[in-house]
This record gives structure tokens, C-alpha cells and sequence, in this order.
């Protein structure tokens, strides 16, 4: 069945209370109307990296919860798992088996030998895209006294698996099979970029390769019922590719897009984008990653790219760069801010609604990260207690806390857009561009006799929709 167009919340297993339970309560008792669909970030046993260096896909990690919880979670929202295709835990069962019995072991395969790969030279190592301060490769002690190293593009602690061998394959099928049985409708591929190893290239969204694996995971994906969304942060180029070839894409270029619009007051870049970008994407205004910058490359003028960063590293923490091997330290370019898209817009209530007016009527299914539902503040005291500059986005809100935000009058405009956008019959049909004068954008939607529309105007930050009433069809408008 293809997924619910409707709004998904996008939320860790224990950052909204303590587990998987109380996650479920707080959905069921107050977001019924608002989602049709759950983003759960990795609820797997992890040793690294906020989930997101697990030991297995085949379980959940207790402290969150049981199986039973998802597969509740999944008869009444769609729910999206992330497949951590691109690494294994170095405490995952195949690589301590790899480290007792070496070349010798069974899951051998599954992890890239770079001694295997020949000489890898400086002009090498200069092109090889990393995500962190040294080369991607890590000595490896196997329990017979030999040596050898592997990949690992993220920690030490997340091994990267090889894309050229069969056994990965047979891996990550029985991974979908297993999802796919619990009730899983669509998989985020996280980090897939990564997975294409070429020694002289930059090992990241190596081409052709790169199609050949994808093509893989969406065919394989589709026989067992779920649907694909690859993640990546580079040329908008790429989501339109991934879009033609019948997956998922990202619209990770509107956040930055529309802080750019809200900041200048100009809605030219936005409306071309909305012209051209593709209608089975999914939206964004924030995530766990922070606010991605190389998405935007091409759509907004370097110039206004960099305003916008200097305009949000104001109020965030130090930025995630873009590195080469080669030279882990080198400033490069900026990669993602770390901050709250409410602390983006200054806290400003107007501005924020005003972006997530526009989210809601673009084209494709709209996510909304957990501490943008709550309209959160930077957390700097959670950041400097992990060192982790991403967690500044990653507040753990208690049963009552998340009660609380909700009250307040911006999370309530908020969630009155939610509703509309998962509940409106227009939403089914055309999206149609309007025109508007360069500091405002007129949008809506179409379907048989019902009809959305939205009117921002940039200068007031003031966000009006008008739309037929579902039961009467007279039309009604309001201010957001």
C-alpha cells in the first residue's frame, strides 16, 4: 500500500519520555489528527552515534522497548525506519566474530580490507570524503597476533560493510524481509552515499555505482512492501535523480531556502524551486542532522548561502564541515548548522509559521523533527555535557514538559496546520503555483471540488489560508 499523504512526526524512541510506550501515548492522545506517519530514529542496540551504530536491525534495545511496541506504533501510522545500510558496530556479532577468526570467519566479506584495495596515496587520500578528524581507516588486532584495517567513514566504533561482496547483499535482504514483516512501510537510507569504494575517486556517490546499489534496495525494498527514502546531503542535482528513479528524494534545499526568504524578504528562489522540485519528495525543516547547507548549492547564489550562515551561526553551535582525508583539519565548507529552525527564525512565532505554512503546501509529504513540534530552543547544556554539537538540537523532553509546549500559542497554530495538511481533501490533487509580487507566495491545492490555499506575505509574516470546509465546502479562510 503506498504511504499516507500525511504529515510525519520525526522523533527519537526515549526524547519524548522515557521509551517506545510513552511515545505511543503522547502520539495517540494528541497528534491523532496531526501525522498519518512516524520517522522512529534508530530504536536498535547501538554503542555509538545516537543509535545510529547498531549491533543488529533485528532488535530493539530494551531500555526503549520490545518489538510489540513498533509493530502497535505500525498498525496505526506508517512508520519509517532508518536501514544503517553504509556500517556494523564493532561490537555487532559479525565483526567480533571477523576479529576471533580473521580472513577465516564467515562475515569476513562484509567488511571492506583496505590492505585489499592496493596503495593509497596522498593525491588519494585528498579526494576521499571523510565525517571525521583523520583518515577513514582503523587497525583491526585479530586474536591470532595478525593485523589488518578497515573502513570506517564515521567512528571507529561504526565499520563500513563492502558494497562489492554477495555476502552484504544476503545481509541486507533478510534486514528488509525481517522489517518489512514488522509492519515497516518505508526505510530511510542513512549514509548511502558512503558506499561506493573506488580508490582515485572521492568514494562518496561514486557514479555509476551508486545508481546500481540504489536500484538494488528499491527493487528489493518494493518486494517486500516498503518504500525507499535516501539520505544525502550534497547537489540538489541527486534528489532529482533518486525522484526520476522512482524513490523518495529529500527536499533538504527548503530549509535554507526559506530562511533566506524570511531573512531578505524575497520569495524568488522559492517559488523557482517550487516550480521544478519533485512531487515524491519529503520535506523538512529540520531534523537530527541540523540545518543542511550543500542542497541548496545552485538553487541560491553563493552570496545569499553565505548570509544565510553567518545570519544563523549567530545563534547555533559550531557548524559540521566538509573534509577530505587528506586534510582533516582544512576550515572546508560548511556542511550543516547545528541549531533549532525556531532559534534560526530568532524565536520569532510569526516567521516560524510562516515557514511551516509553506512546508505544508509544498509538494510532497511533509516531516516535522520533534523539537520543531515543540517549537525548541538550542540546548546547549545537553550539548556541552555530551560534546556532541548536533545534540544542541536533541532536547529530551519529559510527558509533562512535551504536555506543556504544546499548550503554548505557537505549537498550536502549528499543529492547526498539521491537521489541515493531513486532512484536507485537496491535498489528494494538483499543486498549483500562484502569482504573487517577489516578497510574498501563493500556493495551493486541488482536488474535484475541494480546495487549499496559501498567501504569505514575507514583509508582515503573516500566513492566510483559504480552503473549502470539508463537510459544507463553503470556503472559509483564516489567519495561520
Amino acid at each position: 500500500m503506498p504511504l499516507n499523504n500525511k504529515v510525519q512526526l520525526i522523533a527519537y524512541p526515549d526524547r519524548i519520555g522515557n521509551d517506545l510506550k510513552d511515545l505511543a501515548t503522547f502520539i495517540e492522545g494528541h497528534l491523532d489528527k496531526a501525522i498519518g506517519g512516524l520517522h522512529l530514529l534508530p530504536p536498535f542496540p547501538s554503542n555509538a552515534d545516537g543509535g545510529f551504530s547498531p549491533l543488529t536491525h533485528k532488535e530493539i534495545d530494551p531500555a526503549f522497548g520490545t518489538w510489540a511496541d513498533v509493530e502497535h506504533l505500525a498498525a496505526r501510522y506508517d512508520v519509517c525506519l532508518d536501514l544503517i545500510l553504509n556500517h556494523l558496530s564493532d561490537k555487532s556479532p559479525e565483526f567480533l566474530d571477523f576479529k576471533r577468526h580473521g580472513k577465516a570467519s564467515a562475515y569476513a566479506s562484509l567488511f571492506v580490507d583496505v590492505d585489499a584495495l592496493g596503495e593509497i596515496g596522498p593525491d588519494d587520500l585528498a579526494k576521499i570524503h571523510i565525517r571525521k578528524e583523520k583518515e577513514p581507516f582503523r587497525d583491526v588486532a585479530f586474536e591470532d597476533g595478525s593485523q589488518g584495517r578497515v573502513w570506517c567513514t564515521f567512528s571507529e566504533s561504526q565499520v563500513d560493510l563492502d558494497y562489492n561482496a554477495d555476502l552484504t547483499y544476503r545481509v541486507m535482504t533478510d534486514t528488509i524481509a525481517f522489517l518489512g514483516e514488522r509492519g515497516v512501510k518505508l526505510l530511510r537510507l542513512d549514509a548511502f552515499g558512503y558506499t561506493t569504494k573506488r580508490i582515485g575517486t572521492s568514494c562518496f556517490l561514486v557514479e555509476p555505482d551508486v545508481w546500481r546499489i540504489l536500484d538494488w534496495f528499491r527493487q528489493t525494498a518494493a518486494d517486500h512492501g516498503i518504500e525507499i527514502l535516501p539520505e544525502v546531503h550534497d547537489h540538489p542535482s541527486y534528489q532529482y535523480a533518486m525522484a526520476r528513479r522512482g524513490m523518495w528524494a529529500y527536499a533538504f534545499a527548503l530549509p535554507p531556502l526559506l530562511l533566506y526568504s524570511l531573512m531578505d524578504l524575497n520569495s524568488t528562489y522559492l517559488k523557482a524551486w517550487l516550480r521544478m522540485c519533485p512531487h515524491n519528495q519529503v520535506t523538512v525543516l529540520d531534523t537530527h542532522d541540523g540545518i543542511c547547507i550543500p542542497d541548496v548549492e545552485d538553487i541560491l547564489p553563493r552570496y545569499h548561502v553565505e548570509a544565510v550562515i553567518k545570519n544563523v551561526s549567530d545563534r547555533s553551535a559550531d557548524p559540521i564541515l566538509r573534509r577530505s582525508a587528506a586534510n582533516a583539519h582544512s576550515v572546508g565548507a560548511i556542511y550543516q548548522l547545528t541549531c533549532t529552525f525556531f532559534e534560526a527564525v530568532q524565536c520569532n512565532d510569526d516567521a516560524y509559521i510562516a515557514a511551516r505554512a509553506i512546508q505544508m503546501f509544498a509538494p510532497g509529504i511533509p516531516q516535522v523533527y520533534y523539537v520543531g513540534l515543540f517549537a525548541g530552543r538550542n540546548d546547549f547544556e545537553l550539548m556541552e555535557q555530551t560534546g556532541e554539537a548536533r545534540d544542541i538540537n536533541r532536547h529530551r523532553y519529559t510527558l509533562d514538559e512535551a504536555a506543556e509546549a504544546l499548550g503554548t500559542e505557537v505549537v498550536q497554530r502549528q499543529l492547526k496546520l498539521m491537521e489541515l495538511r493531513s486532512t484536507h481533501p485537496a491535498f489528494d490533487g494538483t499543486f498549483e503555483l500562484h502569482y504573487s509580487n517577489n516578497s510574498s507566495v501563493s500556493m495551493g491545492w486541488r482536488h474535484g471540488g475541494h480546495s487549499a490555499h496559501l498567501f504569505v506575505d514575507l514583509n508582515f509574516r503573516t500566513a492566510t489560508v483559504t480552503c473549502t470546509d470539508i463537510e459544507s465546502w463553503q470556503e472559509i479562510s483564516y489567519r495561520v
